[in-house]
């Protein structure tokens, strides 16, 4: 990607994501979503430990962080790697300044997936007192 590449509409910084690797991370969102809500209902229709219940909290961790690589334009591990991806799945090195933004936005995505896994979590895990 040049510096005359223009930047997507709502990219936080060069993407370093290609549509298709967008549409891939959206499914896998979708996925995560679906297997915590089975996850919490099976577990909650089980009468649960407040551990097991809890532990829905990695799938939506999983599926927050994934939709908000595709919201935000930038793979976390890609931008780890200093990569770009392109449609065919391919990379390339990625200059040094769009990488260091990627990488901010990469670590606010980590900050952001993690804090929505631990206040699902917390909610889980609340429904064993709520829900027996």
């Amino acid at each position: 990607m040049s510096s005359e590449t223009p930047i997507a509409q709502g990219a936080m910084c060069i993407p370093n994501i290609s549509a298709a690797g967008r549409k891939r991370r959206t499914r896998f969102a979708i996925v995560m979503a679906v297997v915590a809500t089975v996850w919490i209902g099976m577990a909650i229709a089980m009468h649960a430990s407040p551990w097991m219940r809890a532990l829905a909290g990695l799938f939506v961790a999983a599926a927050v962080a994934t939709y908000l690589q595709v919201t935000r334009n930038t793979c976390v591990a890609h931008a780890r790697a200093g990569t770009i991806e392109h449609d065919d799945f391919s990379t390339s090195l990625a200059p040094k300044e769009e990488n260091d933004a990627s990488k901010k936005v990469a670590n606010s995505i980590l900050r952001d997936g993690a804090l929505a896994g631990v206040f699902a979590a917390l909610l889980f895990w609340s429904t064993a007192w709520v829900m027996p």
